[in-house]
């Protein structure tokens, strides 16, 4: 019928105004609603065609554009589990808790946490009883999973890049596991008036038995073992010299059985003799001199203690940490030994002698020269015919001199070319060189000697210490070096510790003391941190700026245990908006790109806050106003069409 298409404009009209109403009233209801995205309704225009002037339909419908990447408001929140995004970005939500692709994105961060059906774990509680517990994620409040990353085993560090997973947040969650202690900072000032102390084992031994010296410095530090339970070391520190000090570190061993240590010091020398008593019954040790060190000479005497077999029916000795410790431990638990120990150095008594054995072809001016403790002889052949006359000659020239013949006394042997060289005091060490200038024809003369010091104590610093019933152990004692002004120098490496337990479990600790000083008369602590985590039940969680889970721990630790992830997209604006206020990805909306939001510079986070809609209700009651009046003119505009089509009529009629 000719008109009728005049009602098709303000029909279109009014259903386009309805429709902004209607979405004006969806924003409006949503004006609370956590990372709710407004939508605003466009017109567009339908454009009419004419032919013949009569004209097709025209009009408006309405166009609708999600505003998904505009920031919403963000409102504080008391709640430990609530961040909001500022900036561009997305969480990552997944449905199931195994993860596939049908992964959704929300702004909303009201998170809580949620138990996922059939997953249990088994652990055990503080009273050692073990129980089953229901393993509780963070979820948003459409009961997804909320996924992130979490840190390298081996660095503790996140990537960006790491693999998305849920994130268990019950309290149960990280209890077993720990990190053991590998590098510490430790910062003291060493008195520089403190006296020099001889032996560092005999003074710390003592003082693992209770006897204290006012020289020895001791620091107590806290370190996480191998069994993951938190320990404490003993750092003992003594001067040995002007501006060094021998560091060790003591720590607690079980004491079921009855544990002694012996501490063997001195110079190894042939003959020096050691000797253990346990209960009565003596083991004696002396040193032939090739043992290769003090450490050779306490296996010895272990293996001689252990074949005795009184004492083997006792107890058992073996090696301790420091080259010349013992340790002594009881057979059964409750029975008890008492053990003393000494040392005697080689009889001092007999001097010391050197060999020199002279050679060579006889010639004339050839010279033979013997130095001992800085003092020169010199005989030089004249007419000699063997090398004996030579060698008679220069005994001669020795005993006659009267600075050598103070010191030693020359004896030709029976062996062609050989003489001794014997100690005047007895106890007293020689140094002896030797030196054969040559003239003539034949380049041959030799001198060569050897000491004899079997039986001679050129050291006599030998001793034995005993630590009764003790219940620690020590490391072997390492050297620090301070310069004059009282600083390590750059070069200073870490020095490292193996550390062992009562209960068997280890630690060997790397410590850095670069900052260590060495001042005045105070001992004085600046600092002390190391790594390792102890295993520990959760007691809470919250969100820091970088998007960190950080997990508050019964030992009174916070620790990073999960890190956000966001999505990133080219056009968030065509994302597809489903229930629950999620988004899924569209071609539009291009593909997720992973990141950290403290790497991305393009978003952060607000720990206890949450964002709501980005609806703002004054401009969307003025929008209703304009829409209201908008559909109320197109109403106008029908009735009118209305009216005249109508009078139309009557008039043909």
């Amino acid at each position: 019928m000719p008109g009728y298409h005049l009602f098709q404009v303000p029909t279109l009209g009014m259903q386009s105004q309805a429709h902004a109403l209607n979405t004006i009233g969806i924003n409006v209801a949503n004006v609370n609603t956590g990372g709710y995205k407004r939508t605003d309704t466009q017109f567009e225009t339908l454009i009419s065609k004419t032919l013949q002037h009569e004209s097709d339909l025209g009009g408006v419908k309405p166009k609708d554009f999600q505003r998904i990447a505009q920031q919403g408001f963000i409102n504080s929140s008391s709640s430990d589990l609530d961040v909001a995004i500022n900036g561009d970005g997305f969480f990552y939500v997944s449905p199931t808790l195994t993860v596939s692709t049908d992964i959704f994105y929300t702004r909303d961060g009201s998170f809580q946490m949620g138990i996922a059906d059939g997953q249990t774990s088994t652990v055990t509680s503080d009273d050692n009883s073990t129980i089953t517990v229901s393993n509780g994620y963070l979820v948003d409040k459409n009961g997804y999973y909320v996924l992130g990353t979490a840190a390298d085993p081996n660095t503790g560090l996140f990537s960006s890049s790491g693999t998305l997973q849920p994130m268990r947040i019950d309290e149960w969650a990280f209890i077993d596991e720990s990190t053991t202690t590998t590098t510490a900072n430790l910062g003291l000032n060493l008195p520089s008036t403190n006296g020099i102390v001889t032996s560092h084992e005999a003074t710390v031994l003592a003082a693992n038995s209770g006897t204290n010296n006012e020289d020895l410095e001791t620091y107590a530090i806290d370190v996480v073992d191998s069994n993951g339970a938190r320990q404490t070391a003993r750092m003992n520190f003594t001067k040995s010299a002007d501006n060094t000090w021998q560091v060790s570190a003591t720590t607690s061993r079980a004491s079921t059985m009855q544990t002694d240590t012996v501490m063997l010091e001195g110079t190894m020398e042939a003959g020096d003799t050691y000797t253990i008593n346990v209960g009565g019954t003596a083991v004696n040790y002396t040193v032939l001199g090739t043992e290769g060190g003090l450490s050779g000479i306490r296996d010895a005497v272990i293996a001689a203690v252990n074949a005795n077999p009184t004492i083997a029916a006792t107890l058992t000795a073996s090696a301790g940490n420091a080259n010349g410790e013992i340790t002594l431990t009881a057979l059964t638990a409750g029975a008890s030994f008492t053990t003393t120990a000494s040392a005697s150095n080689s009889a001092p008594n007999v001097a010391q002698v050197d060999t020199v054995t002279i050679g060579g072809t006889v010639e004339a001016g050839d010279q033979y020269s013997v130095t001992v403790n800085g003092a020169t002889v010199t005989h030089t052949v004249v007419g000699e015919l063997t090398i004996d006359e030579i060698r008679d000659n220069l005994v001669n020239a020795i005993n006659t001199d009267p600075t050598l013949s103070a010191i030693v006394t020359a004896v030709a042997t029976a062996n062609t070319g050989e003489l001794t060289l014997t100690s005047d005091t007895a106890g007293s060490a020689i140094s002896t060189t030797l030196a054969t200038p040559t003239t003539g024809t034949t380049v041959d003369n030799t001198a060569t000697f050897a000491t004899t010091t079997a039986n001679f104590s050129a050291t006599n610093d030998n001793a034995a210490n005993v630590g009764s019933v003790t219940s620690s152990q020590t490391t072997a004692a390492q050297s620090l070096t301070f310069n004059g002004d009282g600083t390590l120098p750059s070069t200073q490496a870490p020095l490292s510790f193996a550390l062992t337990f009562a209960d068997g479990a280890t630690a060997t600790v790397a410590i850095d003391m670069s900052q260590m000083k060495q001042y005045g008369s105070d001992f004085t602590e600046f600092n002390y941190d190391h790594n390792g985590l102890v295993k520990a039940s959760m007691t809470g969680t919250h969100f820091d700026k970088a998007g960190h889970i950080v997990g508050s721990f019964q030992d009174g630790t916070e620790r990073s245990i999960y890190k956000l992830a966001l999505a990133q997209f080219q056009n968030p604006d065509g994302l597809e908006m489903l229930n629950g206020m999620v988004f899924r990805e569209t071609p539009d909306s291009g593909s997720a790109t992973q990141v950290f939001a403290d790497e991305s510079g393009r978003a952060d986070f607000t720990p206890y806050a949450v964002e709501i809609s980005n609806v703002d209700i004054a401009t969307e009651f003025t929008r209703m106003i304009m829409v209201q009046n908008a559909y109320n003119s197109n109403a106008t505009v029908f009735k009118t069409v209305d009216e005249m089509v109508t009078v139309a009529r009557d008039l043909k009629a």
